[in-house]
């Protein structure tokens, strides 16, 4: 599941990552930076659309590690990947993510990134 929302986070297409995350009133979605904190799932899909639609680029997530674990319809990856950025030396980063399964659908229903060595 990570890895090919990794892959699509890398394709130009917001579209095909929105469809990886639940737009359920419980999502929560935590960035690297200070003013990205979302509680509001729509919200989060708006305001990174433009990262992951190709304005600032083409983008490519290269996944070192990743490991998942399920207890029933919740699940969480944890991963470590590089993301290579236009102009920009590849930032390493860490990422969690719980899943939550809606409609047969594993949803990402919250997320964190953090970055640096």
């Amino acid at each position: 599941m990570a890895a090919d929302l990794f892959s699509a986070m890398g394709c130009g297409s917001a579209d095909a990552v929105e469809a990886f995350y639940s737009l359920a009133d419980e999502g929560v979605f935590v960035g690297t930076d200070d003013a990205e904190f979302w509680t509001d799932s729509a919200r989060h899909n708006a305001d990174v659309r433009p990262f992951f639609d190709g304005a600032a680029g083409p983008s490519r997530w290269e996944v070192a590690f990743t490991e998942a674990r399920r207890a029933g319809d919740t699940g969480w990856t944890y991963s470590r990947v590089m993301v290579h950025l236009p102009d920009i030396d590849p930032i390493p980063a860490r990422v969690t993510l719980v899943w939550h399964r809606e409609d047969g659908r594993w949803q990402v229903i919250h997320s964190h990134a953090s970055t640096g060595n």
